[in-house]
């Protein structure tokens, strides 16, 4: 049974690859930042390298729960057992692969294979407690010999592999959020909620302050049982105060 229930704020999470360059200059003062501008959950990506203990440290310091990591595939293809291990050493438990590398989608063989994969390193994760989850782009809802790679990870994927859905990256792809969701229902737990310009090259902006369809999106999250709404932009142009205003607006649709 999906579990329902509407955005609270305590639902609403920051992505800190969006406050990276403030990060890699001061990552404590950045992290109190986060806090000041509203958020009490952070998914991690983007950081400076730093030992575990110290990283949850500097966390709690600026009382923000990590609630997701984002984790590329070749780190996960090294040593799974050590992210595993630097995960449970955090709390974290789910961790996010953010990026398909070219050489996993040339071909729907190729596609399928990295599926499979991600069925094992599932696997050995949840030993641990920890779910993993998949992240879109744009490119998985190009056509590839006669269907997508999206079509393939939704029919190869485990069931218990988490699809994060990031709704700007769907839109540039021509999908509709809203309708993704809905398809979705349960398999997807979290939605990157990063806006879209308008006009012939949209770009990424704070939640509220483009054309997608946020109170409809969030409709659709509460129906389906998404867990976070994780507020993100690639390329802010104000990290901080993008956050800031990211918040407010999220905050405004929260019940």
């Amino acid at each position: 049974m999906v579990y329902r229930r509407p955005m609270h704020l305590d639902q609403i999470a920051l992505q800190l690859y969006t406050v990276r360059e403030a990060a890699a200059v001061d990552l404590a003062a950045t992290l109190h930042a986060v806090r000041a501008a509203g958020y009490r959950a952070v998914e991690l990506a983007g950081l400076p390298d730093i030992a575990p203990a110290t990283l949850a440290g500097l966390l709690a310091e600026a009382d923000l729960r990590p609630i997701a990591s984002h984790e590329g595939i070749v780190a996960l293809r090294n040593d799974v057992e050590a992210v595993g291990e630097r995960l449970t050493s955090l709390g974290i438990g789910r961790a996010i692969v953010p990026w398909m590398p070219d050489a996993d989608r040339a071909t729907l063989d190729d596609v399928r294979r990295f599926a499979d994969e991600l069925r094992g390193i599932a696997a050995v994760l949840a030993q641990r407690g920890i779910r993993l989850g998949y992240h879109n782009h744009a490119f998985e809802f190009a056509p590839i010999e006669e269907t997508t790679v999206w079509d393939v990870l939704l029919e190869r994927l485990a069931p218990d592999v988490d699809l994060e859905l990031d709704v700007y990256w769907a839109a540039l792809a021509g999908r509709d959020p809203v309708a993704l969701i809905d398809e979705l229902g349960g398999r997807v737990r979290s939605l990157h909620m990063k806006d879209m310009s308008a006009g012939s090259d949209p770009l990424d902006a704070p939640a509220g302050e483009g054309v997608l369809a946020f109170p409809e999106i969030v409709a659709a999250g509460r129906a389906a049982g998404v867990e976070w709404y994780i507020a993100e932009q690639d390329h802010a142009r104000a990290p901080l105060d993008d956050i800031a205003r990211a918040y407010r607006y999220l905050a405004s649709l929260a019940s």
